[in-house]
This record gives structure tokens, C-alpha cells and sequence, in this order.
């Protein structure tokens, strides 16, 4: 599961090793102040991710790396059994992030309370 931080005014992303190898990227940050919002979703259906461009897609298993959804480049770090929060965008290479994690409302509480 990939590791969030948030440290100073930014948001980290700590990629475990198979993480970096399915998606084909490494490990980066966010500064806080470009994310224009913070959603959570408990039940994860496939029609969030959109298109897979650069990545693994195992579909209900495993989704990593990068995706394409109404002309937007998304970055995905799914596994089976997590909920998501999916982060907007202003600037950066991506302009959503879609993070699993076990607990996405806190997640998203938090990620809205620093920004």
C-alpha cells in the first residue's frame, strides 16, 4: 500500500517496490497548496480509473500507474479490498491522483484539513 505523509506543505507518496515496478513511476510529492480537492470513496468501481495508458491493470485486483479519464492524466495506486480518495489538481504532471487506503474518510479528512 502506498504511504502518505504529509510534511511541511506538502504531501508525500512512499511507493513499496512492487508499487513502483506496476506502475512504472517512483515515489513523489504534491505540494499542498495545488490540490483543489479531496474525495473519498468507499466502494471503488472501475469506472473511476478510466483508461490505462502506462501501468498494470489487473481489473478488481490491481490497479497501478498511469490512466487517461475525459482527457485528464490520472495516477492510480489501487488494490483489491482498499477504498480510494481521489485528489484534484491544479498543476503538475497529473491532474488527479487516486490513492487506495483502508480508511478513506480519514485519509480525506486530514489531506482537507492541511490544505
Amino acid at each position: 500500500m502506498a504511504k502518505v505523509t504529509v510534511a511541511g506543505d506538502t504531501l508525500q507518496l512512499e511507493l513499496g517496490f512492487w508499487e513502483r515496478i506496476g506502475s512504472l513511476s517512483r515515489n513523489f510529492t504534491i505540494k499542498l497548496s495545488d490540490i483543489t480537492g479531496v474525495e473519498a470513496v468507499q466502494k471503488v468501481t472501475l469506472d473511476i480509473f478510466g483508461y490505462r495508458v502506462v501501468g498494470t491493470a489487473l481489473p478488481r485486483v490491481v490497479i497501478l500507474g498511469h490512466f487517461r479519464k475525459s482527457k485528464k492524466r490520472v495516477m492510480v495506486y489501487w488494490v483489491r479490498g482498499q477504498q480510494a480518495v481521489i485528489l484534484d489538481l491544479k498543476t503538475g504532471p497529473y491532474q488527479k491522483v487516486i490513492i487506495g487506503c483502508s480508511d478513506a474518510n480519514a485519509l480525506a479528512k486530514e489531506l482537507t484539513a492541511s490544505v
